[in-house]
């Protein structure tokens, strides 16, 4: 009787923790299935050179603006919305002509920051109106 009580006690516990991976697994989900595609990461590369690369520096380094890699990225953006990454984007840049650049390669050029900050790729592209209210990890 005791050996099938171990049994049985033994087994609530791998469903218990079976259980705790899943909703673990669950809470991950919105960044692990990735938030933007290669695509959109390499035409913001291209995008970011033209547009930004002056001022940020051509590896995101920080030049006469901030560092937009690294620590620099995640104090300013971590934890934080997708929106306030779009609004530094799309309506606050560039420094001398502040939303001159178009919808589509403001988020672009997001994809690519997110890659280069380590921010998952995935299959379904960044949208610069639904993903607004996304979270932004936090590292």
């Amino acid at each position: 009787m005791k050996k099938r009580s171990r049994v049985l006690q033994f087994l609530m516990l791998g469903v218990t923790f079976s259980f705790a991976c899943l909703c673990a697994l669950a809470q991950v989900a919105p960044g692990s299935g990735g938030w933007y595609t290669a695509t959109q990461a390499a035409n913001g590369a291209k995008a970011y050179q033209k547009t930004c690369a002056n001022c940020h520096g051509v590896n995101l380094q920080g030049a006469m603006g901030p560092a937009l890699v690294g620590k620099q990225f995640w104090l300013t953006y971590g934890g934080k919305k997708v929106s306030t990454l779009w609004a530094a984007v799309h309506t606050e840049m560039p420094m001398m002509a502040p939303g001159s650049v178009s919808a589509q390669n403001s988020t672009q050029i997001m994809a690519f920051l997110l890659q280069k900050n380590g921010v998952p790729v995935g299959t379904k592209p960044l949208d610069d109106t639904v993903d607004l209210s996304k979270v932004l990890p936090s590292r």
